[in-house]
């Protein structure tokens, strides 16, 4: 049964991707034309989602019923960070997906239409999330959908803010193509169970879509406490070429120097320049270890058929 009469805040990232405000805007008409109250505040730099999910009661009187994110993977991932630093990660997370990269309104199956994503909203079912989580010596970060060490986090690095304000995707490609034929191809040790690799790339899957409607994870489940882990032994520039085709055909398990393993614990080490992405975003460096999180997100979702 539907919920009305109720308060939502909207998390707006407006760089996120383009024809977000027009998105936006729709969902949010519908939602009121269904009696919420809606309240929309922007976000100004990276880290501000975060910022903002963690001092709700400083943009709102009562708290929320519902936190609406309206961005991509990046502004998701900074929201649920936020509610997790202030233990609210039972608030349900309602989403308008604009980013340029949408890889968890895919897993759920949410729908691009503004009626029918404020129908989600308003219905409020509920997905549990499990959570992934990257852990240094001295902080911790969960992350919904991907992570990885290597070639995609370097080049996750080099993504130009201007760029990627004006064209996301382009930003990301461009960012990907320096990477090939400038950046480096260092070694880290990976452990699993004490079992030990060295890697040249790492993925990570908590769900099983990448660089958007891309699977190379089909067994990835954002439902099930488990990580998919892929493993790079022979990466390099040479051989990415043959695990992007790979990758867009589904057959680079079979390549050699791909391992491919589910885990709920690994280890990884290198040099400490090394970047580590969550999501679409640089998180952290190496050391790092990356396990399943003991805690869970609410997302709003279509009911699973």
């Amino acid at each position: 049964m539907a919920t009305h009469n109720k308060t939502a805040l909207v998390v707006f990232n407006p760089v996120a991707g383009s024809g977000g405000k027009f998105l936006l805007n729709a969902v949010v008409d519908e939602l009121r034309a269904l009696d919420w109250q809606i309240a929309i505040v922007e976000t100004e730099h990276i880290g501000h989602a975060k910022a903002l999910s963690a001092s709700l009661h400083g943009y709102y009187c009562n708290e929320p019923d519902v936190l609406i994110v309206a961005g991509g993977d990046g502004t998701v991932n900074e929201v649920i960070n936020g509610l997790a630093h202030i233990d609210r990660l039972d608030l349900p997370v309602g989403l308008i997906p604009i980013g340029t990269i949408n890889l968890l309104a895919s897993e759920i199956n949410l729908p691009r239409n503004p009626q029918l994503i404020a129908q989600v909203i308003s219905n409020g079912r509920l997905r549990n999330i499990v959570l992934g989580k990257i852990s240094t010596g001295s902080s911790s970060r969960f992350f919904l959908i991907t992570a990885g060490v290597g070639f995609d986090a370097r080049s996750v690095s080099r993504v130009s803010p201007r760029l990627k304000r004006l064209n996301g995707k382009l930003a990301y490609i461009v960012a990907g193509i320096e990477e090939y034929l400038l950046g480096r191809w260092p070694s880290f040790q990976v452990t699993i169970d004490g079992e030990e690799f060295v890697s040249r790339s790492v993925l990570f899957a908590n769900g099983r879509h990448y660089a958007g409607r891309m699977v190379w994870a089909p067994d990835a489940n954002i439902d099930t406490s488990s990580l998919e882990i892929g493993i790079y032994t022979r990466m390099g520039r040479l051989r990415l070429p043959i695990y992007a085709f790979g990758f867009v055909s589904g057959w680079f398990r079979r390549f050699p120097g791909a391992v491919v393993r589910s885990v709920a614990e690994v280890r990884l080490s290198g040099p400490s320049t090394e970047p580590v992405q969550a999501d679409g975003d640089v998180v952290a460096h190496l050391p790092v270890s990356v396990s399943v999180a003991s805690v869970s997100a609410k997302i709003l979702a279509p009911g699973q058929s």
